[in-house]
């Protein structure tokens, strides 16, 4: 059939034509807004998942969502080289570019801004903020200083009737000593309930790194966990973009995309792709579904997994990588992996975990044992073996 209609976008937070299944997170982020705009206090929100799962379609639809409503929206993906001050910096002279508040309310942001220990005001006429990190670096005064910002942002966003949404992603790799300070900030701001918020999206350690930076973190979010789809909302993710152009996929296509890809997003947007490119006369089969299916894998094996793979992962790590692989699991049990691979020491390999986990491929779902933070990963790494 024409590529060039093909409805399904397998891509790094690509949206697809249907965000299937997170009817739930969206509502729950609408109904934040409201509160906040009517100035009632509300949980910010820690979005935790597998790598595929949605976690930045999902931010992006709430930025979306964001705007359509008159908020200002500063989305920032982070990685292991962003200083988060920096990155926050940056964005609250956008915001207030944006936001354009009135002479005296932007003497007032000013006059905040001049407070700051951390931050100093580059201009004085302007809102650019520089950061640096003093030689011993105070998480108080961090925290203060993230308070009073984002109190003047609440503030000067509230004079014009919108608010400010910040939607982080990769949070992960955040160090605690300044994500921290940022949680006094919003904890400041719920208090007052201003109208600023954040929605924080991140693998599945994120809420204990969360938890780490500031006891009371727990009580000002919420921490929804997205994973793969349940069968009717992925068999729903497949058919209703092509019904809308007159394409049918056939039960049987749909029960075999689901079995091979247990309804993870990225993996039904690259096996509806393929199946959709093989097919012909307006009409999928569970031939064109396996078909498809075989070419999609090859593109996985090749692009998804391998990056991570060889892209991240030292010699030493991929040996760690395949060891878990060989255990008995989700989730495998360190113990088993320290015998797989041939030590005795639990704390012999403690380096690669940590060097593992740091890097965003592996996490620790429990107390002695750790898990794939890519779905599906252990079967690539098998296929490697076998090949």
């Amino acid at each position: 059939m024409d590529a060039r209609i093909n409805p399904y976008a397998p891509g790094a937070g690509t949206r697809p034509p249907l965000i299937a299944g997170r009817d739930s997170e969206i509502q729950a982020y609408e109904v934040l807004l409201d509160r906040l705009k009517r100035g009632t206090a509300g949980q910010s929100m820690i979005i935790t998942g597998l790598r595929g799962v949605g976690k930045t379609v999902l931010l992006n639809a709430l930025e979306d969502i964001s705007v359509e409503r008159g908020w200002i929206a500063a989305g920032l993906e982070l990685d292991e080289g962003t200083s988060f001050p920096v990155a926050i910096a940056r964005s609250a002279k956008r915001i207030l570019g944006e936001l354009q508040p009135t002479r005296k309310v932007a003497a007032q942001v000013r006059q905040a801004f001049g407070r700051l220990g951390s931050f100093t005001l580059k201009e004085p006429n302007g809102f650019e903020l520089t950061y640096t990190p003093s030689p011993e670096p105070s998480s108080e005064t961090l925290g203060e200083d993230f308070a009073d910002l984002l109190l003047a942002l609440g503030q000067a966003a509230q004079s014009k009737g919108s608010g400010v949404a910040f939607l982080l992603d990769e949070v992960q790799f955040v160090p605690a000593k300044e994500f921290g300070p940022f949680v006094v900030g919003l904890h400041r701001l719920n208090q007052k309930a201003l109208p600023v918020t954040c929605v924080a999206a991140g693998l599945p350690s994120l809420p204990a790194l969360v938890g780490n930076a500031k006891s009371y973190a727990e009580r000002l979010f919420e921490y929804p966990r997205i994973d793969q789809l349940k069968r009717s909302d992925a068999l729903h993710a497949l058919a209703s973009p092509a019904s809308k152009l007159d394409v049918i996929w056939e039960p049987d296509a749909l029960d075999y995309v689901f079995s091979q890809t247990a309804g993870y997003p990225y993996f039904l947007q690259q096996y509806g792709k393929y199946a959709w490119d093989v097919a012909s006369d307006g009409r999928i089969t569970k031939v064109d579904a396996q078909a498809g299916g075989r070419i999609a894998q090859d593109r996985l094996d090749d692009g998804f997994f391998k990056v991570r793979y060889e892209g991240r992962a030292t010699k030493a790590e991929r040996a760690f990588l395949h060891a878990m692989a060989n255990c008995q699991g989700p989730p495998y049990g360190i113990a088993e992996v320290t015998t797989a691979l041939g030590k005795s020491d639990q704390r012999s390999i403690s380096v690669r975990r940590n060097a593992l986990i740091r890097k965003g491929l592996i996490y620790a779902p429990e107390h002695g044992a750790v898990d794939y933070t890519v779905p599906h990963f252990a079967a690539y790494l098998r296929r490697q073996d076998a090949s």
